[in-house]
């Protein structure tokens, strides 16, 4: 990040995903590109990877909701914040719902479903909402009033926590203190 920053921002200039690829490659030593075809561009699942490398300090990736079972949530994909009075959208995630029925970043949201929303309310009501559900998100673009009706995606991700293996070895005591600090 370093690197970037003295290299990129600090030049005035935005890199590319393949600057950052480079910059990774160079803080490694050695190529990634296998890594990043795979995980990044690509969709291999990561945990795995997480599992061998957490393994080391006694540690393991869990990824199962309640249960065992992931929750399935209704899924927007539209990154809010609020500023004083104003609900606005920082983001949009490519592929979303939000994404494929307009939404667009700086888009200041009024309403969902017709009732006045803050960034709570917005979020409480759409943990209420099930995948498939139609929403109706009142917004204003430049001045212009505009109603966009979308449909709700599915966000199955699972959950992610970092639990420690039934069985610990001394080493991965010795390596999980030096991450950490701690016992």
């Amino acid at each position: 990040m370093r690197y970037l920053y003295s290299e990129f921002f600090k030049k005035g200039r935005n890199y590319t995903p393949a600057d950052f690829q480079n910059a990774c490659e160079l803080m490694a030593g050695a190529s990634l590109d296998q890594f990043f075809a795979r995980y990044v561009r690509g969709r291999d699942n990561l945990e795995p990877v997480y599992n061998q490398m957490l393994a080391g300090a006694g540690l393991r990736l869990e990824t199962s909701g309640p249960g065992g079972k992931a929750e399935v949530k209704a899924f927007l994909g539209a990154d809010l914040s609020q500023n004083n009075d104003r609900l606005l959208i920082t983001s949009v995630r490519a592929g979303s719902p939000a994404y494929e029925q307009g939404l667009n970043a700086n888009d200041q949201i009024l309403a969902l479903d017709g009732a006045r929303v803050t960034k709570e309310t917005f979020e409480a009501r759409l943990a209420e909402r099930k995948p498939g559900d139609m929403v109706h998100i009142t917004v204003f673009r430049f001045d212009d009033l505009r109603t966009l009706d979308i449909r709700l995606g599915a966000d199955s991700r699972d959950p992610f926590h970092i639990v420690p293996l039934p069985q610990v070895k001394d080493e991965q005591k010795r390596v999980y203190q030096s991450w950490l600090g701690e016992d």
